[in-house]
């Protein structure tokens, strides 16, 4: 393979030019330093298909800002020199052609500098807790064909640590590459047990096998993809031995350097969970708690503080509160059993704590392929999890709102008023201040063909039936309040049943409005009714 002017050819869409210049500086820029073919096919093979790596980089790499080497950072001279990036030139062959002999600037691509900072920065703010009597950690770590993961797990892992007492139990899941064996190479240095499988069990069957012979008082559930920094486990104990009725603690995770995605780079991946709502499937999901543009170090990310839920990727629990709630919910198949769980310790008055000074590097992918399989796999585990949970979410996340504890979820209780009548004007103006002066969103609408009510509505209050309950397009768990004359229904918009009516007071409406709702949802296990994806 190398250069092959008909390669060139097909690549420039026949602009002769185009494959001519980068045929010409095809040597140069190889002779150059600053191309590392192997470091180039490593990083995008999944991008190669088999072509020949500088070729891929002179026609298709350099448009995505893809990295040469580490050498040379295609952002900074772009950056640098705003002309040859308004021309749209390949920044490597500019600086080869022309660049070198200008004296332009370069510099190495920043990941390892970057990182070091991180780590370094972390080290600083550390508890470094010491404890009477250390207990047995039982460290549970599942693979399948993950030795790349593996090797860069372990490669410092008694370093990182900070902790002398654990074990380590790996469940391979029937790796074909050379995951075993390697793990066997290092029993002599680490504590390790293997569980090889013929098949691959899913999360929350898997760490339940290895669950069930672990020897510690405590569990760690830890992705193979995690990439420790120092004093991690430390810091994870720390928290969970100084403070009562924990049921798990969770790590700050940030993501890795991604050479095809610097945007995604040295973010935060976890800082505890927090839901949001959608219409389908199911109307409540987790998502990171944090704003993902957040400095790393911002203080509201070094605390440690309660949350809802924490990501199975590094969770710490108590074997017998672990084995108290059979382990992971084994309906899922990689994807919500760890917020299950969670949501059980919270059910049962245990706390979940995030652990801001417990820091790791996640190497989750950074353009997971979105497969057919995949899609409906994550709709059955959403359908799982919304039979199972719906009800409880939809109650706790609107009893949040209405209080604003902004602790199942950091959204605003939305209250959409229907008044398409003049003489509802005044008394309608009045309950949207009133609301607003509780930090709610109002949006007052008067037509009846504005039927979408969408994702992030609460309640929808009407003073006309007018405007028809089986024509607007909401969540499930939407709750309805109709005005008549002197009266005020709660209506189940599932099937358009009154739950409760009371008599107007005009003056406090706005308050007996949300008693009301708040009344009828501690009265109930669950939401108003019982909603289910069909």
């Amino acid at each position: 393979m190398g250069k092959n002017i008909a390669t060139f050819l097909l690549n420039s869409k026949f602009n002769v030019k185009k494959a001519i210049k980068n045929y010409n500086f095809y040597d140069k820029i190889k002779n150059s330093g600053l191309f590392d073919e192997e470091f180039y096919r490593k990083t995008y093979h999944s991008q190669l298909e088999g072509e020949d790596p500088l070729t891929h980089y002179l026609f298709k790499g350099f448009k995505k800002d893809y990295c040469p080497s580490r050498d040379f950072d295609p952002i900074f001279y772009l950056e640098s020199y705003r002309d040859v990036n308004r021309a749209g030139i390949n920044p490597l062959l500019h600086y080869v052609a022309f660049g070198k002999n200008e004296n332009k600037k370069i510099q190495k691509v920043p990941d390892i500098k970057i990182k070091n900072e991180i780590i370094n920065t972390n080290s600083i703010l550390l508890n470094n807790y010491t404890f009477e009597e250390e207990p047995l950690v039982s460290i549970i770590i599942l693979n399948l064909n993950g030795l790349e993961h593996l090797q860069r797990l372990f490669a410092n892992f008694d370093k990182t640590i900070n902790y002398s007492n654990y074990e380590i139990i790996v469940v391979d899941n029937g790796s074909s590459d050379s995951s075993v064996s390697y793990l066997k190479s290092l029993q002599d240095k680490y504590p390790i047990s293997i569980i090889e499988n013929n098949e691959n069990y899913s999360f929350s069957k898997a760490n339940n096998q290895a669950a069930k012979i672990a020897k510690g008082q405590y569990i760690v559930l830890l992705n193979n993809d995690i990439e420790p920094t120092y004093g991690w486990l430390n810091e994870l104990m720390g928290v969970m031995l100084n403070n009562d009725d924990v049921g798990a603690v969770g790590s700050k995770l940030i993501f890795p350097f991604y050479y095809d995605n610097r945007n995604k780079s040295f973010k935060i991946q976890h800082s505890g969970d927090i839901f949001a709502e959608r219409r389908n499937p199911g109307c409540s999901y987790a998502i990171n708690k944090s704003n993902k543009h957040l400095d790393l170090f911002d203080n509201s990310l070094n605390e440690t503080s309660k949350c809802i839920s924490v990501t199975g990727a590094v969770m710490l629990v108590k074997k017998s509160v672990y084995e108290q709630f059979n382990g992971l919910d084994e309906s899922y198949n990689y994807g919500l059993e760890d917020v299950d769980f969670c949501l059980n310790l919270y059910k049962n008055n245990l706390d979940v704590y995030y652990c801001g000074t417990s820091l790791l590097f996640h190497h989750e992918s950074s353009t997971r392929a979105k497969s057919k399989n995949y899609f409906e796999n994550d709709t059955n585990n959403f359908r799982t999890f919304w039979n199972k949970w719906g009800g409880y979410l939809s109650k706790n996340l609107l009893l949040d709102k209405i209080k604003g504890n902004k602790f199942f979820t950091e959204k605003e209780l939305k209250i959409i008023i229907f008044n398409n009548k003049d003489d509802n004007n005044n008394l309608v103006s009045k309950m949207s201040k009133n609301y607003q002066n509780l930090d709610y969103e109002i949006n007052v609408i008067n037509d009846t063909n504005d039927i979408y009510v969408g994702d992030s509505a609460d309640i929808l209050i009407r003073f006309s039936d007018d405007f028809k309950l089986d024509n607007i397009i909401s969540r499930d768990d939407l709750i309805v309040v109709d005005i008549k004359d002197d009266n005020c229904s709660i209506i189940n918009l599932k099937d358009k049943n009154i739950i409760k009516s009371f008599k107007i007071n005009y003056n406090t409406l706005n308050q007996d409005i949300l008693n009301n709702i708040e009344e009828l949802l501690n009265e109930s296990d669950g939401f108003l009714w019982d909603l289910k994806i069909n």
